[in-house]
């Protein structure tokens, strides 16, 4: 009996390597804290070419992105925002007035390809993420997280992770 389920095991274990080497290895970039995208949000800056995009709610979002137009973002979780200068600055009015734990203060930078090109900015109170390319063109940003195994002020659970 032991034998059989022995058998069993490397038989599931060499089907589950075979699958995890058929699966995509679409190239990675990063999401990588950094002063120009702090500043950039922070100035209340609305770059006219670049698509904005944020997490949460429309009225205090949790974080937003802007994608350069080299990009399309495909995604699931990001709502396109017709950004203005007006709204980015009541954002920043509403990010200012609330009260975070230190580690969940508000943070920027830049979104790298995998050769170290921009391909955007972010502004967020969570600083990892995971960045993708799957095609000549497309990004793919997930929703970023504390590292902590939290998004800030939430546990992963509590957010569908």
């Amino acid at each position: 009996m032991r034998e059989y389920i022995a058998s069993r095991l490397i038989f599931l274990g060499a089907i589950a390597a075979l699958l995890a080497g058929c699966a995509d290895k679409a190239p990675t970039g990063h999401w990588t804290i950094a002063p120009e995208g702090y500043a950039l949000f922070e100035s209340g800056t609305v770059l006219p070419d670049h698509a904005y995009y944020y997490i949460g709610s429309s009225t205090m979002p949790d974080s937003v992105i802007a994608v350069d137009p080299r990009f399309t973002l495909r995604t699931r979780v990001w709502a396109e925002a017709d950004m203005t200068e007006s709204k980015l600055n009541g954002w920043l009015h509403m990010f200012g007035t609330e009260h975070y734990p230190p580690a969940c203060t508000y943070r920027g930078g830049v979104i790298l390809t995998p050769d170290g090109q921009r391909a955007g900015y972010w502004y967020s109170r969570n600083i990892y993420n995971i960045i993708r390319y799957p095609e000549a063109g497309v990004i793919e940003v997930y929703q970023p997280h504390s590292g902590a195994g939290r998004v800030c002020g939430q546990d992963f659970d509590s957010v569908g992770l």
